[in-house]
């Protein structure tokens, strides 16, 4: 039994002398770690010079330690993860024996006997306050003033190489050499090159096979642009929002340069066919859109190294990559080079309209007007020339409600309709109008059509069509201060267009008459509700308070408001005398009676001029939304603007 003993603690030395002289004197290693608080597993992958790669995993004791032991013979990167979350890059170096001490919660990453990693964080780690152009800029800089260092294709490959496309990525590559050539992330970034390679400007574009249509078809690419002068493969999702905010603008340019040889060739990273189709339905997507169904994984996304969408790459019939990662404008503005289209075409046909002149009037910007003039004949006229930019057009016909507006840039528009039908005018070839017409047509199918457009401005404060949306529609429903707001969040090309300078006029000009306006309300004259004329000072001399309340029947809030004046007069005490003037912006008397009568409002002195928004208070008043109100005191006093039941009931109470 001793000799036994002997002979088991010899063996024991003898496995730890070797394990020690296996990495002093060959070229292994050893990694001991200890993870604070760690439960489960350890991953290390190594990152082989042939491109390939090792893999190995350990068990944490209770203790939150593991050990890793094996064999290199050059220094080379690897990644320990932990529980296949966390990943932490090292170097492996020969002969070495690291000791690590992470802790998760607080990030941190201690390092014992381990040069190179060391030295490998103290390149990459910012200095300072480094913003992220500075620190891309000096991680590159290190890589090409030390080409042998086998940190340089590790730095090119995890920090810089994806923003490069194929002409930097190989320049940048031609600079390393020695021991830098011979590593992992230099062979991958080869291979990198290779096919950045394939998909470089001038290239042939690589096909497309497996994705299927809406009708479950598959269209190859090679087959869909061979017919086409060029083709914009879109890459895309239902889901990418910024994806969705480009269909009305794409919308235009595939209007405008379809009948030129032009098309859309939409490859969606959807996974959810019903669902996608669902999307292209409500939508009114025009173009083709094909889906594999593999999101990221698909052969498309691979083919052409999508890494972010959205993405689109410009091909001509033949299959040669023209251009790539194009803006809607961009796209436009190279349709427009490559189809040799310069300047605009207007040309109409009314039917009904024999004879008289046309006045057109671009509306251009700082709120500048350039006007010209046609003779119409038999329905016929024309306009020609260039315009800068995007800008808005009025054609005012020879005949009574004859003007029509739209968006327009340097395009081939044509102008059809008929006399008696001058509203369902039918406007072609302009892409910045159909861009509208499709942001148009979205919120008139949603519930809440003002929301929608209230949203689109919001989101959207450099469009050109903002300024338009603000004036033309959202302006009644604003108050002052919130139309301030909407007008002042615009910025880019939003203050380019001719609303904008309207509307900044119109902000300065309110709040110069706030700023004159006395503490009196003033008086106005409009008849009540059985004919009769009515003035403000006549009525409020009757009581020790007037509650103006300004409304309308066709406005839901301003009903749903009038329940709460209701309430709140029926239950006022004697010392709350208080008399209610109600303004109403119908337009239409048998509307405006029906909501009295159906509302209960007898009680209140009801008045109107029945002219809605074009009603004298409007102006008076400077009434930019509804409901709202004024509490005056019997001298015609404004004592508060905009109350709440409450407010009021505390002013009139004192």
């Amino acid at each position: 039994m001793k000799k036994l003993f002997l002979l088991v603690i010899s063996v024991c030395l003898g496995i730890g002398l070797y394990a020690q002289q296996y990495v002093m004197t060959s070229k292994g290693y050893i990694i001991e770690g200890e993870i604070k608080k760690g439960v489960g597993y350890v991953t290390l992958r190594s990152l082989l010079n042939d491109g390939n790669e090792l893999y190995d995993s350990v068990w944490m004791d209770k203790k939150g330690k593991f050990t890793f032991r094996g064999y290199t013979e050059r220094s080379i990167p690897a990644t320990l993860t932990v529980n296949g979350k966390k990943t932490y890059r090292i170097y492996l170096e020969p002969s070495m024996e690291m000791k690590l001490q992470i802790n998760m919660k607080k990030n941190s990453f201690k390092t014992k006997n381990a040069p190179l990693t060391d030295k490998w964080y103290s390149i990459v780690n910012p200095v300072g306050i480094e913003d992220n152009t500075v620190y891309l800029s000096r991680l590159e800089n290190w890589a090409l003033n030390n080409p042998e260092d086998i940190f340089s294709p590790d730095i090119m490959a995890s920090y810089l190489a994806y923003g490069w496309d194929y002409d930097k990525l190989r320049l940048r590559l031609n600079v390393l050499k020695g021991n830098a050539v011979n590593t992992y992330f230099y062979y991958h970034l080869r291979e990198r090159q290779k096919q950045l390679e394939s998909i470089r400007q001038g290239a042939k574009a690589p096909d497309i096979t497996t994705a299927k249509d809406i009708n479950s078809k598959t269209v190859s690419l090679t087959s869909f642009y061979k017919s086409k002068k060029y083709v914009l493969i879109d890459f895309t999702a239902s889901y990418c929002k910024q994806c969705r905010d480009n269909i009305p603008s794409l919308s235009g340019v595939y209007s405008a340069y379809k009948p030129k040889g032009f098309d859309i060739y939409a490859v969606s990273l959807d996974d959810n066919r019903k669902q996608l189709d669902a999307f292209i339905k409500e939508s009114a997507i025009p173009w083709t859109v094909v889906c594999d169904g593999k999101k990221w994984e698909g052969d498309a996304v691979k083919s052409y190294m999508i890494k972010s969408i959205p993405d689109n790459v410009l091909v001509d019939n033949t299959g040669k990559i023209v251009a790539r990662n194009l803006s809607v404008s961009d796209l436009k503005n190279k349709l427009a080079e490559l189809l040799d289209y310069k300047g605009y075409n207007i040309t109409g046909k009314i039917n009904g309209i024999n004879e008289g002149i046309v006045k057109m009037d671009l509306l251009l910007e700082n709120g500048k007007k350039e006007s010209s003039s046609v003779r119409i004949k038999n329905g016929t006229f024309t306009f020609s020339g260039t315009v800068d930019k995007v800008c808005m057009a009025m054609i005012t016909l020879p005949v009574k409600d004859g003007e029509i507006s739209f968006f327009m840039d340097n395009d081939n528009i044509t102008i059809s309709g008929e006399k008696r039908q001058l509203e369902n005018v039918k406007i072609q070839g302009s892409s910045s109008q159909d861009g509208f017409a499709a942001i148009a047509s979205s919120c008139n199918n949603r519930k809440n059509p003002m929301q929608c457009l209230s949203d689109y401005v919001r989101n959207n404060p450099s469009s050109i069509y903002s300024p338009f949306i603000i004036s033309s529609y959202l302006y009644p429903y604003l108050s002052e201060d919130d139309l301030a707001k909407a007008v002042n969040s615009l910025n880019g090309q939003a203050t380019q267009m001719y609303q904008y300078a309207l509307l900044k006029e119109d902000a300065r000009k309110t709040q110069e008459a706030k700023d004159m306006q006395t503490d009196k309300a003033k008086d106005f004259l409009l008849k009540n509700i059985k004919g009769e004329d009515v003035t403000l000072y006549s009525e409020i001399g009757f009581t020790d308070y007037t509650l103006l309340i300004f409304w309308a029947s066709w406005d839901n809030i301003s009903v749903n408001r009038n329940l709460d004046y209701l309430k709140m007069q029926n239950n006022l005490t004697k010392k709350q005398s208080l008399r209610i003037i109600a303004v109403s912006l119908d337009d239409s008397r048998v509307q405006w009676e029906n909501a009295v009568k159906d509302g209960g409002l007898q009680v209140f002195e009801n008045v109107s001029d029945l002219k809605r928004w074009s009603s004298s208070v409007v102006r008076l008043y400077g009434l930019n939304s509804i409901p709202s109100n004024m509490l005056l005191d019997n001298q015609g006093n404004i004592l508060g603007k905009n109350l709440g039941i409450n407010d009021i009931l505390n002013i009139i109470s004192r």
